[in-house]
């Protein structure tokens, strides 16, 4: 008998502004696959969408933030709801990401096998509906990044990732106390990536699960271009730019990771801004939010960004909060 078998399950789901119908689906798969859900809705009040099936769900608890707080400090809330209600594992979830059947036994069955001990998180790979393409993982090779691209002959690889998006990821309770929550002040954008660096510096493993698969919508839309190969590229609204800027230059302040590491982090700011700059119709404003991320970044700035004064308000802190 598994050693996993009677440990709890609870499932964070973070919403903002959700699509009922996507929503409704996520949660579906995710109460027949988890022990509870915890659903915390950055939506703000009187505005909140989160519809009546949600709240009359006994295996569902909703947290209303009644504002939007971000990201990290979302799942912070529901990491420590979880926490409080004696789970053994959590499932980060976002709005638009609904899990395929088996993902979450399948992510479990990994902290199962033999010499896991230090395996803090294991995720999934992620089908994007609108293109039908199959997510990558990221592996270091030769001390630097790389793109693994899952195929149908590796269906049963599983292979130790640098990191992966949070959404779909499955993580051991008692290790994420160890490691830490997410960097509330980093409010969106690279709060997965700077979690899981920091796991890895701490001598623990993530790794990604090609057997295991979720439906998730990277971006407000996607676009098939040619840079060398065919990619996807996801598009954000340019006040985005300023969160991947800003928290780059954050994360390398606050992670310990190898200098070959922190370049290839910075290298990858080069062509993002070449790309968006040329190819982008809202050039001026994504020049201007890259500007502004690159400055804040440097200053060690934090917190939501107000698009009226340029500058930044704090956001609270939890008790997941690393130090």
């Amino acid at each position: 008998m598994s050693k996993l078998q009677n440990q709890k399950i609870v499932a964070i789901v973070v919403a903002f502004f959700p699509d009922d119908k996507t929503l409704n689906k996520s949660i579906e798969s995710l109460s027949m696959q988890c022990d509870s859900i915890i659903v915390v809705d950055n939506t703000p009040s009187p505005l909140n969408s989160i519809n009546a099936k949600l709240i009359n769900d006994p295996k569902i608890n909703l947290i209303s933030l009644g504002n939007n707080f971000g990201i990290a400090y979302a799942q912070n809330i529901g990491l420590q709801a979880a926490i409080d209600a004696k789970a053994d594992f959590v499932l980060l979830m976002d709005q638009d990401s609904v899990p395929q059947g088996g993902m979450v036994t399948t992510l479990r069955s990994i902290f199962d096998r033999p010499k896991s001990n230090n395996l803090i998180a294991s995720g999934p790979t992620y089908i994007d509906p609108r293109t039908s393409i199959r997510s990558y993982f990221i592996v270091s090779r030769f001390g630097l990044p790389f793109r693994y691209k899952p195929d149908n002959k590796s269906i049963d690889t599983v292979l130790e990732v640098a990191f992966i998006i949070s959404s779909g990821t499955l993580i051991s309770v008692p290790k994420l106390i160890q490691v830490g929550g997410m960097r509330s002040n980093y409010f969106i954008d690279h709060v997965d990536t700077e979690w899981c660096l920091r796991a890895k510096a701490k001598g623990y493993s993530i790794v990604g699960v090609v057997a295991a698969k979720m439906e998730h919508s990277l971006g407000d839309k996607v676009k098939r271009v040619w840079l060398f190969y065919m990619r996807s590229v996801a598009y954000h609204a340019p006040l985005r730019d300023y969160y991947v800027f800003r928290n780059t230059i954050l994360m390398l302040r606050d992670v310990k990771m190898p200098l070959l590491w922190r370049l290839s982090i910075l290298w990858r700011l080069i062509p993002f801004s070449i790309y968006f700059t040329l190819f982008s119709q809202e050039r001026i404003a994504r020049i201007s939010m890259m500007y502004l991320g690159l400055q804040h970044g440097l200053l060690g700035i934090d917190g939501e960004l107000n698009l009226s004064t340029r500058s930044c308000s704090s956001i609270p802190k939890t008790k997941l909060d690393p130090a």
